[in-house]
Parts: C-alpha cells; sequence; structure tokens
C-alpha cells in the first residue's frame, strides 16, 4: 500500500455560499478531525448493580487546522485574516488525498499569529464553528 504524504492533502477556501474552490498553495500544515457528540442512553436498570455507561452518536463535528507562513501579497491569507476579523463566514474544501473524502462546508474560524524568534512568522488558522447559514456542511464528502 502507498504511503499518503501530508503535501497530498488539498485546501481550498472561498466565498460562503459555494464550495470553495481557491487551492491555498502556501499553506504548511493541515490537520482535519472528526469528533462524535455522543448523548447518554444510560438507564438506572433493576438498581441491583452500577449501570454500564451507554450513548448513542447526536453530531458530528467536523474541525480543519492549518497553517501558512504569513506573506502580506497572499490574497488567500488576506482573504482569510478578513474573515477572522469579522466573523464572517468563509467557505473550507479540505480533501485528505486523492480518492479519499473531505470536509466542504460553511466556516468560521479564528487565527493566531505566530512569531518565533528563530523562524518564519505564521498563520495559525482553526475553524471554530460549521456555519449552516448558506448551505449544509459535507463531512466526508
Amino acid at each position: 500500500m502507498a504511503k499518503r504524504m501530508g503535501y497530498q492533502g488539498l485546501l481550498y477556501h472561498g466565498t460562503a455560499g459555494s464550495s470553495a474552490a481557491t487551492l491555498l498553495t502556501k499553506r504548511v500544515d493541515a490537520s482535519y478531525d472528526i469528533d462524535v457528540e455522543v448523548g447518554s442512553t444510560t438507564s438506572a436498570g433493576s438498581g441491583t448493580a452500577v449501570p454500564i455507561n451507554t450513548g448513542e452518536a447526536t453530531a458530528l463535528t467536523g474541525k480543519i487546522t492549518f497553517n501558512m507562513i504569513h506573506e502580506t501579497s497572499d490574497a488567500s491569507l488576506v482573504a482569510l485574516i478578513a474573515a477572522a476579523a469579522t466573523g464572517a463566514a468563509i467557505a473550507l474544501r479540505f480533501i485528505r488525498s486523492t480518492g479519499l473524502l473531505g470536509l466542504d462546508a460553511d466556516c468560521i474560524i479564528k487565527v493566531t499569529q505566530g512569531a518565533p524568534l528563530k523562524s518564519e512568522q505564521t498563520i495559525d488558522i482553526e475553524v471554530v464553528a460549521l456555519s449552516n447559514s448558506l448551505r449544509e456542511p459535507l463531512l466526508n464528502a
């Protein structure tokens, strides 16, 4: 089986309400997380033994985190920073690798700027929420 390398993951951004189409070529590292929210279905039973904790999935959450080298001439980075500064939704699409599924959603993001003493400045971008205001989020799409 062929190894999958980090550079094979593709990350796109765009205008909220449509599938993201602009490839982020200046991104460095990216991470795609899927989390499951679980509602408890635990019941007391007969009261003769401690109940076993059970649950069922009630919601899925997709999250992307990535960082980029801070270059003020990068139009994509400027658009991402502007979206974070205003709280506006921005379309993000992450494809884990050719033939693998990912995330396509309008997202609310936050940015953090790193300024390490002995390295280049970076911008860390994190999805804090998926927005359903314009289109339904697609997880594993």
